[in-house]
């Protein structure tokens, strides 16, 4: 089998209905076997904050109570999910929705101290072979299973890393919304692993972008071949992301 592509999905190409088609047209021109995990921060953001509960940030991820998480899972896996696998079903690409959850995809370990929050322990790549069996495309919401099966808030990014790299992937491009990794005023064609740490360390690259940036650089150390982060451009036939490469080992 061709080796799969990953796609992380978020800002404006998970928001904007007018994208979706372009994103299908993308994902068929890679002419291989594809998954597309998506996050939904902002939708989140306006679920909780008309419920009257305030987000925190720690290092890039959503601190999450077992409140929140009822919240966190009914707009991922469920409003946002079914919306973007039926927008590219329309689009042409018959997708089903599925999360972390489900059959055991995604089971992920806590991170302390901040809730219901997870990072992914393992991958378990059964039903996405089995969606691509039958001539489907999977579409992964990013809420995964604890060690007891209760729900866990991961951050998408990561969970597309763990996904691109237990399916052997040839591609993962993180969409988001900017164009690419920033210096400045400037969007980078391509990001090296000493330059991104620099940039990182001096605050240049900070937030979510750092977090976005440290799994880019992670897939690449992998062997994922191509890792671009990129925005609306890509798919809009502007600027085609900012390529992110590991050190070459000696």
């Amino acid at each position: 089998m061709t080796r799969p592509r990953v796609y992380k999905v978020g800002g404006p190409a998970l928001e904007d209905p007018g994208l979706v088609g372009p994103l299908a047209e993308d994902v068929r021109r890679g002419g291989a076997p594809t998954v597309i995990v998506h996050g939904g921060g902002r939708d989140i953001e306006r679920m909780l904050r008309a419920m009257g509960v305030e987000s925190q940030f720690v290092e890039g991820r959503r601190s999450t109570s077992p409140a929140a998480m009822e919240v966190v899972e009914m707009v991922l896996s469920g409003v946002v999910n079914k919306a973007l696998a039926a927008g590219l079903t329309a689009a042409g690409l018959p997708s089903v929705g599925v999360s972390g959850r489900d059959a055991s995809l995604i089971a992920a370990l806590p991170v302390p101290g901040i809730g219901r929050v997870g990072v992914p322990r393992s991958v378990d790549v059964a039903v996405l072979r089995a969606l691509w069996d039958a001539g489907l495309l999977p579409v992964v919401s990013p809420v995964a299973g604890g060690p007891s099966g209760e729900s866990l808030n991961v951050n998408a990014d990561e969970a597309a890393l763990a996904i691109a790299i237990a399916v052997g992937a040839s591609t993962l491009v993180y969409l988001s919304d900017v164009d690419g990794v920033r210096a400045g005023d400037q969007v980078l064609a391509t990001l090296g692993e000493e330059e991104a740490q620099r940039r990182i360390d001096d605050g240049t690259i900070s937030g979510g972008m750092s977090l976005k940036v440290r799994a880019a650089l992670a897939a690449a150390r992998a062997g994922v071949g191509e890792v671009v982060v990129a925005g609306k451009a890509r798919l809009t036939g502007g600027f085609p992301g900012t390529t992110v490469t590991a050190a070459v080992s000696a």
